[in-house]
């Protein structure tokens, strides 16, 4: 009577976890690896570390993320120099700092603007 029980309480912990990733949508020629919106240690935001890489021949310059965090939007900018194919790994913290943290999965993390080398603006 019990292994029923036992059984459904095992595959929803199971089922948790993957549903509570964030949705990433990868545009514009920049694909998103991951999102994870970092705590500060307490309870409080401490921006966003965003796995990515370009796939246009000419480097992006800058990438600009929108990101759904508890039903607030934020923009995220990072500017340098990204490499076709170079796998970019950045903290950024221009945006979503200081709020309460609710874990680390935004409900939504999407490539908004590109900004290439070659002076293609794409948005």
């Amino acid at each position: 009577m019990h292994r029923p029980l036992a059984t459904v309480l095992l595959l929803t912990a199971l089922v948790v976890p993957a549903t509570a990733q964030a949705r990433n949508v990868s545009r514009f020629g920049v694909n998103i690896i991951s999102c994870v919106v970092n705590s500060n240690g307490g309870n409080l935001t401490n921006g966003v570390n965003l796995v990515y890489y370009n796939t246009h021949d000419s480097a992006a310059t800058e990438v600009d993320f929108r990101v759904n965090y508890k039903g607030q939007h934020y923009l995220l900018i990072d500017k340098g120099t990204f490499t076709r194919g170079a796998q970019i790994n950045h903290n950024l913290t221009n945006s979503l700092t200081g709020q309460p943290w609710y874990g680390p999965a935004p409900k939504l993390c999407r490539v908004e603007r590109v900004y290439l080398a070659n002076g293609t603006a794409l948005y």
